[in-house]
């Protein structure tokens, strides 16, 4: 594994169940014979400020990672295909990088499942779907094979990061594009733990035993 993050900040219900990560977890690492790479999740491609500190980190590779794309079909269109890949194309050509949009399906396995009658079916867009795994290059272009929404898979492409460079010279965001000096981002990349531990004398000791020799003894006569 090359690294593990947890999302900025979990979106609407997600709330109920996930903690939010640190600025620890905006990261980019530079990965043999692929370039250097991060990562976010979901709508953390909406999120201008969490997008700027990954640019400003040099990233040539993203992945974004989306859930599947049925939830609230023709109900809410900001959860939909359209809306979602737009915004990872965007990623690509304000980055400049490659970015490959990681996308999950809802089969019917997964209908059965989640939904108990035909109402909660429809809530997932009937008949689940909602793949859209692609990958696009630094001007925008789709350079993948592309996928059934029903299908699982996998989606290739060649890179070339020579390409990088050819896009930053029209705009680089984080770099001669920017104006500092009229905007600008404070980003803390610490990991900020819950628990921090002060001092090696106050260590978990590793059993029991070790726990009751470390207890002050009473004083003897």
């Amino acid at each position: 594994m090359l690294f593990a993050r947890r999302k900025l900040k979990p979106t609407h219900v997600e709330r109920a169940l996930f903690g939010q990560g640190d600025g620890s977890h905006l990261h980019v690492q530079d990965v043999d014979g692929i370039g250097r790479l991060g990562a976010l999740n979901c709508w953390e491609h909406l999120q201008p400020l969490t997008k700027f500190a990954m640019y400003s980190q040099g990233e040539q590779v993203h992945v974004a990672s989306w859930p599947s794309f049925c939830l609230y079909r023709g109900l809410a269109n900001a959860l939909d295909i359209d809306v979602n890949m737009n915004a990872t194309q965007v990623y690509a050509v304000e980055g400049s990088c490659f970015t490959i949009a990681a996308t999950t399906v809802t089969g019917e396995a997964g209908l059965d499942l989640f939904c108990q009658d035909d109402e909660q079916r429809a809530l997932l867009g009937g008949a689940g779907g909602g793949g859209s795994s692609r990958i696009y290059a630094p001007d925008g272009r789709i350079v993948s094979n592309l996928l059934d929404e029903h299908s699982e898979g996998i989606v290739y492409a060649e890179i070339d990061l020579s390409l990088i460079p050819l896009s930053k010279v029209a705009q680089d965001p984080s770099g001669h594009y920017s104006r500092p000096d009229v905007t600008r981002l404070v980003f803390d990349p610490r990991p900020q733990p819950t628990v921090e531990i002060v001092g090696a004398e106050f260590a978990a000791p590793r059993d029991d035993d070790e726990a009751l020799e470390e207890l002050p003894q009473p004083a003897t006569a």
